[in-house]
This record gives structure tokens, sequence and C-alpha cells, in this order.
């Protein structure tokens, strides 16, 4: 099989990314301030499933898959990462081909190692926040759904195996990331403003004044979501900074902690 499409990428190809609930919207909403980049824009979840028939196809590849790429997987890697360059083209031509093309997607954490193999050019800015903060904000999505909501032990365990999931391909695979991948920590950034990191990797300047400002996405039309959080279309504070401690009790703290610390640790930011 040969690919077709337009695979070259004449923009620098930028990913949003971060366990749920750690400030990817905000983050993108700032980096979006800057005249090189594409307008604000909700997630990329549609371009994220593209990675999904790759994963089958390699998963089957002996039984099912090897056939159709002369039994290369090399072949096969090629082929996939030309249809998924060219669908990213066509996503910069409809955004009005800036720049820098900065895509966001918290799902896309647990597999950003494919995207950055498929895509080479492609960087990486990666949020992270205290877990306990984060299965706080969950327990917010819960019971907007549902107050009457109960947050047990496998609900705290389904979220702390989230987001362990969301790093461990930047843990273990280093090499990957190496020189394109920037950590960002929602605290750090949400209580000091700094924009210095986040500027010096992409070469840009944020624009604090103009954010969530988007012809592509109106922020105003949020209510009814419950995953939309109270600092949505709102600009940047630190105000959920320690939200734990209002919302989770001892217990609900110390099963977090053990579930999520070896993660943060080996990530250099301890739980303290």
């Amino acid at each position: 099989m040969q690919f077709s499409g337009l695979t070259d990428l004449p923009f620098e190809p930028y990913f949003v990314t971060g366990a749920p609930r750690t400030g990817t919207s905000i983050l993108h909403a700032l980096i979006c301030t800057d005249d090189a980049v594409n307008d604000y824009i909700n997630e990329c979840s549609y371009f994220t499933a593209l990675l999904q028939p790759f994963m089958v196809g390699w998963k089957t590849f002996d039984d099912h898959t090897k056939a159709y790429f002369a039994a290369s997987r090399q072949r096969f890697i090629d082929y996939h990462g030309q249809l998924i360059r060219s669908v990213l083209r066509d996503i910069w031509e409809q955004l009005g081909r800036p720049k820098k093309l900065v895509l966001k997607d918290p799902v896309l954490s647990r597999s950003m190692h494919l995207m950055a193999q498929l895509v080479p050019a492609s960087k990486y800015i990666i949020t992270i926040r205290d877990p306990r903060d984060v299965m706080a904000s969950r327990v917010v999505v819960m019971r907007k759904t549902d107050a009457t909501a109960v947050v047990g032990d496998r609900d705290i365990e389904k979220v702390c195996k989230e987001f362990n999931a969301s790093y461990t391909a930047l843990i273990n695979m280093g090499d990957i990331f190496a020189g394109r991948a920037l950590l960002v920590p929602y605290e750090a950034l949400a209580q000091s403003g700094n924009m210095k990191s986040i500027e010096d990797f992409m070469g840009i300047a944020i624009r604090k004044d103009r954010v969530w400002q988007s012809e592509l996405t109106d922020v105003s039309r949020a209510e009814g979501n419950a995953w939309n959080t109270e600092q949505y279309g709102k600009p940047l504070n630190a105000d959920s900074v320690g939200n734990y401690k209002k919302l989770l009790d001892e217990a609900q703290v110390a099963l977090v902690e053990k579930l999520c610390a070896p993660q943060m640790q080996a990530l250099g930011m301890p739980l303290v």
C-alpha cells in the first residue's frame, strides 16, 4: 500500500496534554494568544482516535496486517505515519495555516509516545498537578452528574490509575521526548503566572489579556457540561490549588498518596 495524500508539514506541530483535570484547557488557551498560533479550539479527540487503528494493526500484525504491507512492520509504521500527518495538515489548513499548530487533548497523554514516533516533528507541553487536587476535581464532576454520588475506593483507584498512565510514557520513554517535551506543573503556573519556560520552549509570547479569545470556540457556552470547571473561560488563577483539603477526607487523601506518590517521585515531584 502507498499513501497519496500531502504529508509534509509546513508548520510546527505541538500538542498540549496531561492527565484530565490538570489544567490543559487554560494552558492551551494561554498558548493560543500568540499571533503565530491558531485560536483556542476544543479537544482534538477525533485526531487522537486515529491512533487506535494503528494500535489494532500493530497488535494483530502477524495474523491480519502483514500481507497489506509486504510483511514489514516498518512499512506499516511509515504508512500510518503518513496518514496521521496528512490529516494533521488538513487540520492546519482548516485552522488558517498558523505558523504553529497547537492542539489539545488530555487523552493523548496515554499514547503520546506513538504520536511522537508517527509525527517526528511534533513537540509536547504536558501539564501535571497534585493528584490529590485532581481527585478533588473529579469528585466535583461526579457530584455535578449525581448530587448524591458517594466516592468509594474503587473510584479513587480508577482516577489514580488514569493519572499514573498519563505520565508512564514520559517516564519510561524519555529518549523519545528528549528536547521535545516540557512538563508544566499547574500549581507553579497558577500561583506565579510565569510563562517563560513555555514561551522559551515554543518561541512565542503569551498575551494573558487575550486568553480565551477565539473565533473557533465559544467558551461562554460551557454551561451544562459537567466536565467544565468553574475556572473554564476565566483568567489564570490559583483558586483551586489545595481544594482536596475541603473535598477529600483523610482516608481518601491517604489512598491517593499511596497510589500516586511513586509516579510523582519518578517525575521528580514528590508529594509533600
